[in-house]
């Protein structure tokens, strides 16, 4: 059980760290920005935006969790395709297919609002405010596909927490941290979460009330033997000590079916022939601030 909260925990604190992070760099160097410049009177934009981000990322948060309750006599085949279509979602806003801004357009935007006060003002609320419920609207999704337990919720707020915590460091305190490669491992997890997403996509639609992809060998291996749910789970069983923390880490499951099996492989496989041969635009992070 200790496992398992922990996993919970671990899930939620990336997703939110690595979610929370792309939009607290972009916040990051908008105001580093406008303080070199002596604008300091345009900052009060920023975080107006920032608030009406948040606010929107939290009534996102309410209607996703209305849609989930209207599902629950088909939860089955809903969290099924919920899974698939986040580990894919997961695929798209890593690759940013969705477009993020680099730092030199930061900049550029920025510049323009120093010239001209009126309405560069609004660009960088809009701006603010777009980066930031984006993010939100994809750590609900994400969330919500993976776990929803008040543990993952904690990890969530623990991660955003530290996210914004290594911003504060930069912008007022000036101290220089290798976002790129924080950037680089939290991605690398995410991809792992995208594949156990997938996988145990594949295993809800293949459940007998769903049913809506055939099951063609039942089991490739079983490591999750019988348990009762009293005391210690087995040591590999998906809610065990070693089960548990492969299961939160890299999508780990001790009975898979072959089509759940290579479908996390098949997940992993693009994913890491994508970013081989990745030469899109860097996000903000990952450029020097």
């Amino acid at each position: 059980m200790a496992t398992t909260l922990m996993a919970d925990l671990w899930t939620g604190g990336l997703i939110g760290f690595r979610e929370a992070l792309e939009a607290t760099m972009i916040v990051v160097i908008l105001v580093l920005i406008l303080k070199n410049g002596k604008r300091d009177d345009l900052i009060p934009n920023i975080w107006k935006g920032v608030a009406a981000g948040v606010g929107a990322s939290v009534v996102t948060a309410l209607i996703f969790e209305l849609v989930i309750g209207n599902f629950e006599d088909n939860e089955a085949w809903f969290e099924g395709i919920l899974m698939v279509a986040s580990s894919v979602l997961i695929a798209v806003v890593i690759f940013h297919l969705i477009k993020h801004h680099s730092k030199n357009e930061l900049e550029n935007l920025a510049e323009k609002a120093m010239l001209d006060s009126t309405s560069g003002a609004k660009s960088l609320s809009v701006i603010a405010f777009l980066s930031v419920w984006r993010e939100g609207s994809e750590t609900v999704v994400f969330l919500g596909a993976s776990t929803d337990t008040l543990w993952a919720i904690l990890g969530l707020v623990i991660g955003i927490g530290i996210a914004i915590s290594l911003g504060w460091l930069m912008m007022a305190k000036g101290v220089k941290i290798d976002i790129k490669k924080m950037f680089t491992i939290s991605t690398v997890f995410l991809i792992f979460v995208g594949a156990g997403l997938f996988a145990h996509g594949i295993h809800e639609l293949q459940e007998d009330d769903a049913g809506l992809i055939p099951v063609y060998n039942e089991e490739i291996w079983d490591l999750n033997p019988e348990w009762d749910g009293e005391g210690d789970a087995p040591i590999m069983h998906d809610k065990g000590t070693i089960g548990g923390l492969f299961r939160a880490i890299i999508g780990w499951n001790g009975d898979p079916t072959l089509l759940e099996f290579c479908g996390w492989v098949t997940y992993l496989g693009a994913m890491a022939a994508l970013m081989k041969r990745d030469s899109m635009a860097h996000t903000p992070a990952e450029e020097s601030v």
